[in-house]
C-alpha cells in the first residue's frame, strides 16, 4: 500500500470517527487528506472502499498479533485465548469502532452490510475454530454454538456494565466467566444435541467467509521495494532486519521460525519514522503468510 492510500484511510477513519460514516462526504475526505479528486478516485471509488478498506486492515493487524503472541506457546491454554479475545476488544476500543459502526450498521448499503457481516463471522469463525483446538474434534459440529454463546455474553455484558456504570471495563474478566459459563454447558448440549445453530446455518455462516492469502511473491516485491528506498540515514539496525528477511524469504524452503525471530525486530526497528506505517504493513503480512504456512493451528 502507497503512502497516499494511507494518508486517504487515516483521513476518513478520522472522519468517520468524528462525523459519522453517513455524514461524511468524499469531498470531507479529499479535504482533509489534502489530496486532489483525481488522486482519490485513482485509489477509492467511493467511501464505501475507505470503510472496507479500514475494516480489511484492522482484521489483519487483529489476525496477526493473534498469531504473534500464540507462537510458540500451546494452542490448547485457555489464558491464551482470554489474551486472544481481548486482543480484539482492546483494538476495538484503540481504533474507536463503535463510534464508526454506531453511523454503518444499521445502513441499508448492500455492501457495507456484507463487509460488517462479513467480519462479525470471520471472528466466530476464529473463535469456533480455537474451541477445536482446546477441547478437540468432539465439539466441532457445536463450535459455532460455543462460539456464539461466547460472544453474546461478552458483548452484552460489557454493554451493560458501560450503561451502569459509564465505564468501560477491561474486558479479560468478562471474557474469563463468558468462556467458563459456555465451557460448562459442553456436556449437556453434546449428550442432547440440543442445538440453536444447526448444520444449515452454520454452513451458510462459513459461506460468507472468505479470507485472503497473500503469496510469498507480492511480500518478497513489497519489501524489495521497501529495501530500495531506505538510506543511509535510516536506522542501521532496521536496514539490516530488512535485508534479513528479503533474503529469507528469497529462498525456495524459508525457515519460518527465523522469519518468526526477526518479524518483532524489524518493525520496532522503524517505529517513529516515516517508514513506520509501511513497516508494520509488511510485518502483517509476513504474519498473515506465516499462518496460512501452518493450517493445522488455528492461532
Amino acid at each position: 500500500m502507497n503512502k497516499r492510500k494511507r494518508q486517504i484511510i487515516q483521513a476518513a477513519r478520522e472522519l468517520f470517527i468524528k462525523k459519522g460514516f453517513n455524514n461524511t462526504s468524499i469531498m470531507d475526505i479529499i479535504e482533509a487528506a489534502n489530496i486532489s479528486k483525481g488522486t482519490f478516485y485513482n485509489h477509492f471509488t467511493s467511501k464505501n472502499e475507505c470503510l472496507i478498506a479500514i475494516l480489511e486492515e484492522s482484521r489483519e493487524e487483529l489476525v496477526n498479533a493473534r498469531y504473534q503472541i500464540a507462537s510458540n506457546k500451546d494452542t490448547s491454554d485457555i489464558n491464551l485465548l482470554i489474551n486472544q479475545i481481548a486482543m480484539g476488544f482492546h483494538l476495538s476500543r484503540k481504533q474507536n469502532f463503535n463510534e464508526i459502526f454506531s453511523t454503518t450498521f444499521d445502513s441499508n448499503d448492500k455492501d457495507i452490510k456484507e463487509i460488517i457481516e462479513k467480519h462479525m463471522v470471520i471472528e466466530i469463525d476464529w473463535l469456533a475454530n480455537r474451541f477445536v483446538d482446546i477441547y478437540g474434534e468432539k465439539i466441532r459440529p457445536i463450535s459455532y454454538e460455543c462460539a456464539i454463546h461466547t460472544f453474546a455474553i461478552i458483548v452484552f455484558s460489557l454493554h451493560f456494565i458501560h450503561i451502569a456504570t459509564g465505564v468501560k471495563v477491561a474486558p479479560e474478566s468478562i471474557i474469563k466467566t463468558a468462556l467458563n459459563r459456555v465451557i460448562a454447558t459442553i456436556p449437556n448440549i453434546l449428550e442432547t444435541g440440543d442445538v440453536v445453530f444447526n448444520e444449515e446455518i452454520v454452513h451458510a455462516l462459513k459461506s460468507k467467509v472468505n479470507s485472503k492469502k497473500l503469496s510469498k511473491d507480492f511480500i518478497v516485491k513489497q519489501l524489495e521495494g521497501f529495501v530500495n528506498q531506505l538510506t543511509k540515514n535510516d536506522s542501521e539496525k532496521g536496514v539490516e532486519l530488512a535485508n534479513y528477511l528479503l533474503d529469507e524469504l528469497k529462498k525456495p524452503e524459508e525457515k519460518l521460525y527465523v522469519l518468526e525471530a526477526l518479524i518483532s525486530s524489524f518493525n520496532s526497528a522503524f517505529n517513529n519514522t516515516s517508514h513506520q506505517k509501511e513497516a508494520k504493513e509488511i510485518s502483517n503480512a509476513i504474519w498473515n503468510y506465516l499462518n496460512s504456512k501452518k493450517p493445522t493451528s488455528r492461532n
